[in-house]
């Protein structure tokens, strides 16, 4: 009686804090290609090596393209991949129209695009239209004030400019108060032009005079000159910063001091991001990318995707309007900054947010991890792997993985000596490298992870590759890779697709998404962030349930696998009961149980070896009456 007391207690608690969080009706109006799609972002650097130099490569990409079709992946986000100095990882281009060296060849890319094609994979890479590299053939011309590329760039003369020009020997002021994204002034002065040049980023990153309509036609040339090579969409990159306000007024301080002067946080910076033009720009893009599908009869239209860390008020303006359509894709980093002190409600206010600013008929996107930001492993611990990826692949809308994400790679140690981001993670932070989440792909328990040949790589692999990598995870049925690999499969059933999203905040540790439609199958995914195992009574918190659901999925540590059942009513039966950082996907769809289809298997096994002994005594009664 005592137990009894006690889980009753449990029950009502249960009942008591169950919170009905996000509703969102299910979209089936938007069937593009890309609106369910998993979008695999490959740092090109770190996914293969092919030529034993080290470093990753196009070709390293076309040996392991059927990794993506075991994992039900659909497009592929490479880049950057133009020619660049590597002032910035490649985000500093030279050459809008030449592969970088480093990665291949036209001649590589076209047949990566050939290769993707009979698997029916699709390509998108990055396009930077913020800024080139000082090496580009445009600034270079810029400098020199050659004809229509005098004005391809942001140039202010000094705020002492006559003082300046009148005496060699004077030091020029910058014209104005604006910092770098990476810290310091923003402005560096061309001694040959006797002018300062403006740039968001690194001094070796100069910003487009993106006012000047030749850089609009420059950039809708190169958008152009790539679909024709057959990429079908670009991930347009730090699109807030593409306009400077022309006022070129100084920004104000949030705080008093010098720290002012050099400190990018410490200003508002409501001249240099954020612009409303940049609205405006995103459209163009964008119907150049429909009329160039329409006029070139692309079996597919083109996909538009945006980053930037803006606010929602913006985002969801990027998406445009139904007469003047904007991007596709503006990518969403609310999960991203999922506050580990506070992870259930955290999550719940991310996905509320996106989903209740999302514009009608318009696509929800889900980011978690990428290139500029630590790994899950090395944020939340490596227990919390199947629980994002589950949250992740049972979202509406398109997903976005980052590569090795899929195994669940951590962040690497790079020493000092190792480091190859010359920016670090920006502004003041020399100790948070971009390095860690950057490192090579793990691909098996070979030297290197089976990345290179090569005796070093160009970032050190982790130590843990002899167990973290992809060949040793597809042997073991409960790994993150084949974990990853059935959240996947699960997004191509209809409920998935189309269906309604309802959340479930329980408690601070238990948090639950349901899917469903009208005439198909649920898929309730229960979530133990917490530290303790909990046991939930399921119709307690969860609307329209039967009393029994089956266990499509449970991560290793669960306890639970394929075809479980789980009572939703009652302790009596068998209640779900969740060990700490576990998962479990049910569902009201009949699965058989991993005990019933090994008991069939070994039946239709034994039969078989029965009839064939059936069929040799038969033969040998018959060769015996005929015979002998």
């Amino acid at each position: 009686m005592r137990s009894f007391d006690v889980f009753l207690f449990l029950a009502i608690t249960y009942t008591c804090v169950t919170v009905d969080g996000v509703y969102y009706r299910g979209n089936n109006k938007t069937n593009d290609w890309w609106s369910n799609t998993i979008l695999y972002q490959i740092y090109p650097r770190s996914f293969k090596d092919s030529n034993k130099d080290g470093i990753g490569d196009l070709r390293g990409i076309i040996q392991k393209l059927d990794h993506f079709v075991d994992l039900g992946i659909e497009t592929l986000w490479i880049g950057p991949l133009f020619k660049s100095p590597m002032d910035d990882m490649g985000y500093d281009v030279e050459d809008y129209r030449m592969i970088d060296p480093i990665f291949g060849t036209m001649d590589d890319l076209e047949e990566l695009v050939k290769e993707m094609k009979k698997r029916n994979l699709k390509l998108i890479t990055d396009l930077i239209p913020n800024h080139s590299s000082y090496k580009c053939e445009w600034f270079q011309k810029s400098i020199k004030k050659e004809g229509k590329y005098a004005d391809y760039y942001v140039w202010r003369d000094a705020s002492n400019q006559k003082e300046v020009m009148a005496n060699s020997s004077v030091t020029p002021k910058p014209p104005n108060n604006w910092l770098s994204v990476f810290g310091g002034t923003g402005w560096t002065w061309n001694d040959e032009r006797k002018q300062f040049y403006y740039h968001q980023f690194n001094s070796k990153q100069p910003d487009y005079n993106i006012r000047n309509p030749e850089i609009h036609k420059e950039l809708l040339d190169i958008i152009g000159f790539w679909m024709d090579k057959g990429i079908v969409g670009f991930r347009f990159d730090a699109v807030r910063h593409v306009y400077e306000s022309d006022s070129f007024h100084d920004e104000p301080c949030i705080t008093e001091g010098e720290a002012c002067l050099t400190r990018y946080e410490l200003l508002k910076h409501i001249y240099t991001t954020d612009q409303p033009e940049s609205i405006e720009i995103i459209k163009e893009w964008r119907e150049y990318m429909d009329n160039y599908s329409r006029s070139n009869n692309l079996p597919i239209s083109g996909l538009l995707t945006i980053e930037s860390y803006a606010t929602m008020d913006l985002l969801k303006q990027y998406y445009g309007t139904p007469t003047t359509p904007g991007a596709h894709v503006p990518f969403n980093f609310r999960l991203l900054r999922t506050d580990k002190n506070n992870i259930v409600e955290s999550i719940e206010n991310g996905i509320e947010e996106w989903l209740s600013n999302l514009p009608e008929n318009q696509v929800a996107n889900w980011v978690i991890e990428n290139h500029d930001n630590p790994r899950i492993p090395t944020k939340f611990g490596a227990e919390m792997v199947p629980l994002f990826t589950a949250l992740k692949l049972s979202l509406p809308g398109i997903e976005v993985t980052y590569y090795g994400s899929e195994i669940g790679m951590d962040d690497t140690y790079v020493r000092p000596d190792q480091k190859q981001d010359p920016n670090n993670a920006g502004d003041g932070k020399p100790d948070e490298s971009r390095d860690y989440e950057r490192c090579p792909m793990q691909w098996d328990s070979s030297i290197n992870a089976g990345f290179t040949e090569e005796k070093k790589a160009w970032l050190p692999i982790n130590p843990n590759y002899y167990k973290v990598n992809v060949e040793e995870q597809k042997k073991i049925p409960t790994s993150n890779y084949n974990f990853y690999k059935k959240m996947s499969q699960l997004r191509r059933t209809d409920t998935l697709k189309n269906g309604d999203l309802q959340t479930y905040n329980i408690t601070n540790s238990i948090y639950i998404l349901k899917r469903s439609l009208v005439e198909h199958e649920s898929y309730i995914v229960v979530m133990n962030f917490g530290s303790e195992t909990e046991t939930v009574i399921l119709s307690n918190a969860v609307n329209n349930l039967q009393e029994q659901l089956y266990v499509y999925l449970g991560s290793e540590n669960s306890g639970y696998s394929t075809g479980d059942i789980i009572s939703t009513v009652s302790s009596s039966g068998k209640p779900l009961k969740l060990r700490p950082q576990s998962v479990a996907v049910l569902t009201d769809k009949y699965i058989a149980s991993e005990s019933e289809t090994s008991t069939t298997s070994d039946t239709h096994n034994a039969g078989t070896q029965i009839s064939s002994k059936l069929i040799s005594l038969l033969s040998v009664f018959l060769f015996i009456r005929y015979f002998l």
